[in-house]
């Protein structure tokens, strides 16, 4: 049989009434080495917004599923098990059907082949986190040489890892997903709870400055884009990316909104001083949730995982099945990694301190009663300087409703700022020495998957919320077997 030519028109952004007819067409792409029954065999489901009848951008669908495929550049399609190859161009557009995504056997590969269907059972990724970034086999589209020259001409002065946030708006200068100049938010294209996927990965060597380290690394001018607030939250949930389309980036939703997808998928946007290597890493960091059914139904699945050998980290082919998945997936799911934000609670001293420092300023001064606390809520128009679980606050220029004349001392301002500067540097050594078990703790974190079993998402939450944790895990979420990074007593 000869091959299949697929030849559209290229996609456009769609009217209203066209994107909702559009809306509930799919493009299913499955495994030719898995069964067909019970949808064992279903790599990959795309929404098909592309064209009014439904499809999608053939050189999207195509990279989405190479980048899982382990990196096979050279993976094709057909649309029956055993047809010919479909041939197509990037900009084409496939139509909502289903289709085989297929894999050339390579030689070494003989082990893995089922007798019964005799089609390679190529191997997958079967998260983000195991993804090996293709570095000298990047795709020609998403390298960045071809934008050297403009990003050297933008960037000769790359700010500090202080200053990033305000660069990235200043040089974008507008949301570039709306144009819009309200609520502007820096958004990281590799997230920086993916820092120690940044690390192994080693991906600073895309950054605009190359002296970032530590906790850091991925908070730079090159990894990041100005988004609006609504639609940088929508980017974090994956419900969209940036891809090549008619040689421009592109916005393409993958999942349904009840406005965002209308307004802007299919839209052309201006990237400027960001790396493209960035763009593909959200480009797989986006796509490979949508693997999780295949992994989490059917049969074992070939897969590649990263694990930790005698002589360091090793790509290993072997099999999960759904249960080896849930277990490897512990990992996936813990933000443990992302650089830790101090929280509010943290930022301020212990209730008792804060009473030490009220009392001492009392005694010295003599113009302050014990008797007559200075409650937050007796101030007006005022911003507390301190404040406590009990509601106590200390203000170095507030003005109480009892006392309406008695104003601060230059005596007693001078013992509040040397109270501070105290409290100042008891907090930065214990910020330091909170730093430095942090990154004794993380090297100490169990490498094989199978050893870590607490949840590290919900764990980050209950913190953020200041829920304190189990009594026999230190007051923290996580058990000794996952080293207790929110140990009360490690922070």
């Amino acid at each position: 049989m000869g091959a299949i030519e697929i030849r559209a028109s290229a996609p456009l952004p769609l009217p209203d009434d066209q994107f909702l007819t559009a809306n509930s067409h799919v493009v299913v792409f499955k495994h030719p080495a898995y069964p067909d029954e019970y949808e064992q065999n279903i790599l990959l489901q795309l929404y098909a917004w592309d064209s009014p009848g439904g499809g999608i951008h053939a050189g999207t669908a195509l990279l989405a599923c190479r980048v899982i495929a382990c990196n096979a550049w050279n993976g094709y399609l057909t649309i029956e098990k055993d047809g010919p190859r479909v041939e197509c161009q990037d900009d084409d557009v496939l139509p909502g059907q289903e289709y085989y995504f297929h894999v050339p056997t390579p030689s070494t590969a003989s082990t893995w082949l089922p007798h019964s269907s005799g089609h390679y059972r190529y191997p997958v990724y079967p998260s983000f986190q195991h993804w090996a970034f293709p570095h000298r086999n990047t795709p020609v589209e998403w390298r960045g040489q071809s934008e050297a020259g403009s990003l050297t001409s933008i960037i000769s002065n790359t700010p500090s890892v202080s200053s990033v946030s305000a660069a990235v708006i200043s040089r974008d200068r507008a949301c570039v997903i709306s144009n819009h100049r309200d609520c502007i938010e820096r958004a990281h294209l590799c997230p920086r709870h993916e820092l120690d996927w940044f690390r192994k990965n080693g991906m600073r060597r895309y950054n605009a400055r190359l002296d970032i380290s530590g906790d850091f690394i991925t908070d730079d001018i090159a990894n990041a884009l100005a988004m609006r607030a609504d639609i940088h939250r929508a980017f974090d949930d994956c419900k969209f990316m940036l891809t090549r389309k008619r040689g421009e980036w592109t916005i393409h939703f993958l999942e349904k909104t009840f406005d965002l997808g209308r307004m802007y998928h299919n839209r052309p946007v201006e990237v400027v001083g960001v790396s493209p290597e960035f763009l593909l890493t959200r480009f797989a960091w986006a796509i490979f949730p949508l693997i999780k059914p295949f992994m989490e139904q059917g049969p074992e699945r070939v897969v590649k995982v990263r694990e930790q050998c005698e002589d360091g980290l090793h790509e290993v082919i072997k099999t999960l099945d759904p249960a080896g998945f849930e277990r490897t997936n512990a990992v996936i799911r813990g933000r443990s990694n992302s650089p830790k934000k101090r929280k509010a609670a943290d930022a301020l001293p212990p209730v008792p301190e804060v009473k030490r420092v009220r009392t001492s300023i009392q005694s010295a001064t003599g113009a302050i009663q014990a008797s007559s606390p200075c409650p937050s809520a007796e101030y007006e128009g005022q911003t507390p300087g301190l404040s406590s679980d009990e509601g106590d606050s200390i203000g170095s220029n507030c003005t109480s409703k009892h006392s309406p004349d008695l104003e601060p001392s230059n005596f007693q301002d001078s013992v509040m700022k040397k109270h501070y500067d105290i409290e100042e540097k008891s907090q930065a050594e214990a910020d330091r020495m909170s730093t430095l078990r942090m990154k004794e703790l993380r090297k100490r974190r169990p490498q094989d998957p199978s050893l870590i079993c607490c949840d590290y998402t919900k764990a980050e939450q209950a913190n953020a919320r200041g829920i304190p944790g189990r009594y026999e895990y230190g007051g923290g979420h996580l058990c000794e077997q996952c080293l207790g990074l929110d140990k009360q007593d490690a922070l």
